[in-house]
């Protein structure tokens, strides 16, 4: 990219996505700070302040502080059951605060970058490009889809992504990779849905792409995810795979077998033809992307991750 410096804002930067792409800014000498709520993230040279979103004046003090080009909003709920049973607490997390920084944002002449779901889509059809049209089935997909909407209300020169995400967690919590390996090793058995699809991404990589993203300043909606669709058991067995670990402890089952609370759409698989356009390179496969989550592995990685809960 251009290098250009730029300030960026992270919210939700004790989450999978901020903490990760927090470290990898870190590297790139882009000015960078990281807001968090509950979880407190300790990076060598990164500041973090904590903050509570839903307080609409400790948004705009901290906007006008620091005056950022870029916000990027990753800070939300996200547990698809916890908000089936909780809609109000849902609407106020998901999208009042996103609706918030939209404002804030467009009138500090920042541009508001929204980690959006690949769960707005019903999951009838899949390989959904951003001209399908989202039908939300749950309420976290209906909270996630309504702020998208505010986003770009707000200003059309905001960002819109939509992605499924696994990786390195910083915090206590496992995202759907690390517990699947964490039961392969451990010898225990793992189940894997053979019929519900997606099409997730390294949150490594998505961080890069989005850095690309900000320098070649897109906006409007964009699916970034991995580039090609695959099963839940599939997943869970190519990480087997990768990892030299049992293969055979994978194990398919149904959706239908399991009682969630909130519907689950089927097939959120989305293809990734316009970013691969605007960035002009390969947008990773699962295998590659799984590939280098080990390699951080080996790399020492995690610990690292790890420390930075202490300061």
């Amino acid at each position: 990219g251009s290098g250009m410096l730029t300030k960026i804002l992270v919210t939700g930067a004790s989450g999978l996505l901020g903490a990760n792409f927090l470290k990898i800014v870190q590297k790139t000498g882009c000015e960078v700070v990281g807001i968090f709520h509950h979880h407190p993230i300790f990076i060598p040279g990164i500041s973090t302040i904590q903050t509570d979103l839903s307080q609409y004046h400790e948004v705009r003090t901290l906007i006008s502080r620091f005056k950022p080009r870029h916000i990027l909003h990753c800070a939300a709920m996200t547990n698809v059951d916890w908000c089936e049973a909780h809609p109000q607490e849902t609407w106020r997390i998901n999208v009042d605060v996103s609706r918030n920084l939209a404002l804030e944002a467009h009138n500090c002449s920042s541009k508001l970058i929204y980690i959006s779901t690949d769960s707005v889509f019903d999951g009838t059809k899949g390989s959904y490009t951003e001209e399908d049209l989202p039908n939300p089935i749950n309420v976290y997909a209906k909270s996630k889809l309504a702020a998208e909407k505010m986003v770009l209300d707000v200003s059309k020169e905001n960002l819109v992504i939509r992605t499924n995400i696994y990786g390195w967690n910083f915090q206590n919590k496992y995202s759907l990779a690390e517990w699947v390996l964490d039961r392969l090793e451990a010898g225990q058995k793992v189940p894997g849905f053979y019929d519900v699809l997606f099409s997730p991404i390294l949150v490594n990589d998505l961080s890069r792409i989005i850095l690309d993203m900000i320098d070649l300043d897109l906006k409007g909606i964009y699916h970034v995810a991995g580039s090609e669709p695959c099963s839940k058991y599939d997943f869970a067995r190519e990480i087997a795979r990768v990892f030299s670990l049992d293969t055979s402890l994978v194990h398919a089952i149904s959706i239908d077998d399991f009682a969630f609370l909130a519907q689950r759409p089927r097939n959120t698989s989305l293809r990734v033809h316009k970013v691969h356009e605007a960035l002009g390179r390969e947008i990773p496969t699962i295998q590659s992307g799984l590939l280098k989550f080990k390699a951080l592995r080996m790399a020492g990685y995690v610990e690292e991750l790890k420390n930075s809960q202490q300061s």
